[in-house]
């Protein structure tokens, strides 16, 4: 049960304090699961692949999952539930205010100050998973071929945009067995 409190007093807490989606809440992960020693932060970046290839919100199936192997089921439901919760609490509780200013210059405000934090953390997450991706343990030993991989996947994203990500995703997989 304390794990459960524990589960539901964290995700609520990243919950609240994530502007951004999914991304933007991968910094806050990595900190609260090492520090409660759930993951370290390769193993969050292997549930976080996992994540963005499954159906639903990437915080939400990452929610799940770490919640479902701290706690099992119950876990799982519970972490789920404490991520969306904040949203949910917040957007009942503004969205009469926020129709009412919608044009209100500190409306305005708030939300173009809440942008660059938005960037930020999504940049650090990028940095994060770029980091856990392409270099293991020191700078010495980088991992080319999977930086190749990642600059061959863009370029064919970019050259042939209406491509689906799905199939993008069964090329990287078979190159990754292939190749690395």
């Amino acid at each position: 049960m304390k794990n459960i409190i524990t589960l539901i007093w964290i995700f609520f807490k990243i919950g609240l304090f994530s502007f951004g989606g999914g991304l933007a809440m991968v910094p806050l992960f990595i900190v609260e699961f090492e520090k409660h020693g759930w993951m370290s932060s390769n193993q969050f970046m292997d549930v976080l692949s996992l994540a963005q290839m499954t159906p639903g919100a990437i915080a939400m199936n990452s929610a799940t999952y770490v919640g479902n192997s701290v706690a099992g089921i119950p876990g799982g439901i519970a972490a789920t539930l404490a991520l969306a919760s904040p949203s949910v609490i917040i957007m009942l509780l503004l969205s009469r205010f926020l129709m009412k200013f919608k044009n209100h210059p500190l409306k305005e405000g708030i939300f173009s100050g809440l942008k660059p934090v938005t960037m930020a953390l999504i940049f650090f997450a990028g940095l994060q998973i770029a980091q856990n991706t392409f270099i293991q343990n020191n700078i010495a030993n980088i991992h080319w071929k999977v930086i190749f991989l990642g600059i061959g996947i863009a370029a064919i994203q970019f050259k042939m945009k209406k491509l689906n990500p799905i199939f993008l995703i069964i090329i990287s997989g078979i190159a990754g067995i292939l190749f690395l």
